[in-house]
């Protein structure tokens, strides 16, 4: 959407095709129909294999220049090698995208554009990294049209996402951060945000031009700013904005007076990573120094200001007993009592450190590390490891389908022995998704829904990929 509204302001004119779900012939049909200059495809390393295979044919029915852009494209840069891939795109593409339009249009050279890598005639240009942008305010705000084009159910979706920053200095194993920072390294700061007046003004304009009845400040880390900008957010929010919101925080980036200031400013829900409750794989795998106790602490005080919330859960892990450190993650989260621990089977994004990390112990297949070849093409459909015991595997999968129910119905752990070892993984991964999306959009939001929405979820239900086990 960020990068549409670049387009628009070149006088471009940009359409969205969901290609999920639907068959070649149809995304065919409306590339004739729309003939556009540029097919752009945004990827996602769970995404890729799919996205390789549709690519592939379309680069042999069409003559369409094939630009690849997103997470996966900006760790595996590699990607320009391939027969069907004319550009690509690595990072923010904030300065990258317009510059290479700009070009594009006058029919001038653009193989030379930073953040981006060219195929010529058979002929392989690389160029370095760009900058990353510093002023925040100075981005468009995000195309929303875009997703009714790609969707006409999302133009009666009434959730909307945001962003008051971009960055985060944390260096876990796991996550892209460490691995985006380190190639941006001396191109800008890390962390930067937008002002308050900038992010009020698009949440603003967003609820009287969409309906908006529910924000999520979906930044990597919301709190990660000093008081007196969260002060001044506080004041204002509610007079210029008064909508329920969500966010993202951190354990050792909140305290007593930032939570205040969040529930001032109308916070319903904040969200935070748990990911592990065995101390010793959270400091030493995950490079994450969070004791239990300042987690429990945390909880504690979100209870005493009566703001929900949610813990992220990360299971499967490569360690030599599995289904115990995911039991302790269990533990940890009763005593947290959160409104839901949403879990997530480990996943190991390309280029990241805990992935080659499981590649070098024999928790993965060789390359898969660094290509994404081999690893699910859905982040919670199975675990991507090899264990030592595939019962144990089994169990593993099968509790982290159940996490969310055991956290909000405590009683049932007294059947958990007994649920992981049934083979019901169909049905727990329903169970699974059917309470991630009641919880999330019905429990958390706790606004009236139009049966358009429902219709919205129920489908998103249908297609996701989860229902798969292996």
């Amino acid at each position: 959407m960020y990068l549409s509204s670049y387009a628009l302001r070149l006088d471009w004119s940009t359409d969205l095709l969901v290609s999920d779900g639907l068959s070649y012939r149809r995304i065919l049909s409306h590339i004739d129909e729309t003939r556009p200059d540029t097919l752009a495809f945004s990827v996602m390393s769970p995404e890729y294999e799919a996205i390789r295979i549709l690519a592939s044919r379309l680069r042999a029915d069409t003559r369409c220049f094939m630009l690849f852009g997103g997470p996966h494209p900006t760790f595996c840069q590699d990607l320009i090698r391939e027969p069907f891939v004319d550009g690509l795109l690595f990072g923010e593409g904030d300065l990258s995208f317009p510059a290479f339009l700009e070009k594009f249009t006058k029919g001038e050279d653009y193989t030379r554009t930073e953040g981006m890598h060219f195929r010529v005639d058979g002929r392989l240009v690389f160029n370095g990294p760009a900058r990353l942008i510093e002023d925040l305010d100075a981005v468009p705000f995000p195309d929303r049209e875009l997703m009714a084009k790609g969707d006409p159910l999302h133009r009666g979706y009434t959730s909307h996402f945001f962003f008051a920053s971009r960055g985060c200095p944390h260096n876990c194993s796991y996550c892209f951060n460490h691995k985006y920072n380190a190639i941006f390294r001396g191109l800008g700061r890390v962390l930067r945000r937008r002002s308050v007046d900038n992010l009020l003004k698009e949440i603003a304009f967003t609820k009287s031009h969409y309906g908006t009845r529910y924000v999520y400040i979906d930044d990597d880390i919301f709190t990660l700013t000093s008081e007196q900008w969260l002060e001044e957010f506080a004041e204002r929010y509610p007079r210029e904005v008064g909508l329920p919101f969500f966010c993202n925080v951190h354990v050792k980036s909140v305290n007593e007076t930032k939570i205040k200031l969040l529930k001032r400013a109308g916070c319903r829900v904040v969200c935070f990573g748990v990911e592990t409750g065995d101390e010793s794989v959270s400091r030493e795998l995950l490079r994450r120094d969070i004791s239990n106790q300042e987690i429990i602490e945390l909880s504690g005080l979100l209870h005493k200001y009566r703001i929900k919330f949610a813990t992220q859960n990360m299971l499967a892990l490569p360690v030599r007993s599995p289904l115990e450190v995911d039991l302790r993650t269990l533990d940890l989260n009763l005593k947290c009592r959160p409104t839901f621990a949403i879990s997530q089977l480990f996943f190991p994004l390309p280029g990241t450190d805990l992935a080659a990390y499981a590649a070098e112990n024999g928790y993965l297949s060789p390359g898969s590390e660094s290509s994404g070849g081999g690893i699910p093409d859905r982040t919670n459909t199975y675990s991507a490891l090899t264990f030592r015991d595939p019962a144990e595997k089994m169990k593993v999968q099968r509790l982290q389908k159940l996490f969310g129910l055991l956290v909000s119905f405590p009683f049932l752990t007294r059947l958990l022995p007994l649920l992981m070892a049934l083979p019901l993984d169909k049905l727990y991964a329903l169970l699974y998704a059917a309470w991630l999306v009641f919880t999330m959009r019905f429990r958390l939001e706790r606004s009236l829904k139009s049966p358009r929405q429902v219709l919205f979820y129920l489908r998103s239900l249908y297609r996701s990929s989860i229902f798969r086990s292996k």
